[in-house]
């Protein structure tokens, strides 16, 4: 206790002089069970508030919007422009199940353009969260810097306290005690918002790409089947590439999936851990 300075090496900063100068001067022995109390209890709000951000925008509902949409995308397959062959295939052609199929597609189009809507609603939501993880990370990197400067006035307090043989130890030293345990909880904090970030930018990515992939599987398959601008009179719909384009989405989709996977995983442990910290204060 006599010397708090290997809790500052490395990066970490510091205190600013002016600010222990500060503390020390209106330090009062007989209030040591209250010291730094504003410090402790700002440290233990912040992490409050940053688990409560951590705990916002679950995307349960989106890995719900692409299981469906997937299912969609394996109801149009483009085998089925296909004429049948044998006996079947007298009440059958090309141009009736051509228009069978636009307007299958044409629904099911509808529906994941709206889906596609929601997902980007989500991206834009996840940033929002992000955001308020920042602002989170910063405020409790601020108070630690002044757990830091009110944990160096102590010290030098101490320092220069002559305890007699039978005297308890200075009230300061059971008191920063329990600072320290709330610096290392608003410490261990920090590394569990980046994560928790991570896991959102990760998500987010993966709707973004899903989002994008739905825009370019429309537009490929409204030309493939004649329905954009001026319509021929003929349409031969390249079902090789009209596959290529449906496959290209449902990769998306499921590698969305698996990240949203992932995402809820980590946010899970951040959320435990973080949870953890504060039962220790």
């Amino acid at each position: 206790m006599a010397d708090g300075a290997y809790r500052w090496q490395g990066n970490w900063p510091a205190p600013d002089a002016a600010r222990v100068a500060e503390i020390a001067a209106v330090l009062d022995d007989s209030e040591a069970q209250a010291f730094a109390e504003p410090a402790r209890a700002a440290a233990v709000e912040r992490i409050e508030r940053a688990l409560a951000a951590a705990r916002t925008g679950d995307l349960a509902e989106a890995a719900a919007q692409l299981t469906h949409a997937r299912s969609v995308l394996d109801g149009l397959d483009p085998s089925m422009l296909e004429p049948r062959r044998g006996l079947a295939g007298l009440f059958d052609s090309r141009g009736r199940r051509l228009k069978h199929f636009r307007g299958s597609w044409s629904r099911a189009a509808a529906g994941l353009v709206e889906t596609a809507k929601e997902l980007s609603g989500r991206v834009d939501g996840v940033a929002r969260r992000s955001g308020a993880l920042d602002s989170a990370w910063t405020e409790i990197r601020d108070v630690l810097a002044d757990l830091d400067a009110h944990h160096a006035a102590a010290a030098h307090r101490v320092a220069g306290h002559t305890q007699g043989e039978d005297e308890a130890p200075h009230p300061l030293v059971a008191r920063c005690a329990t600072l320290d345990a709330c610096r290392a909880a608003a410490l261990g904090a920090l590394p569990l918002i980046r994560t928790a970030q991570n896991a959102d930018a990760r998500a987010a990515e993966a709707l973004k790409a899903c989002a994008d992939g739905v825009t370019a599987w429309v537009e490929d398959w409204k030309e493939a089947l004649g329905l954009a601008g001026k319509r021929p009179r003929s349409v031969r719909p390249d079902r090789e590439r009209m596959g290529r384009v449906r496959d290209d989405l449902k990769a998306r989709i499921d590698r969305a999936l698996a990240e949203l996977t992932a995402s809820r995983s980590r946010r899970a442990d951040v959320e435990g851990r973080m949870t953890g910290l504060l039962r220790s204060l």
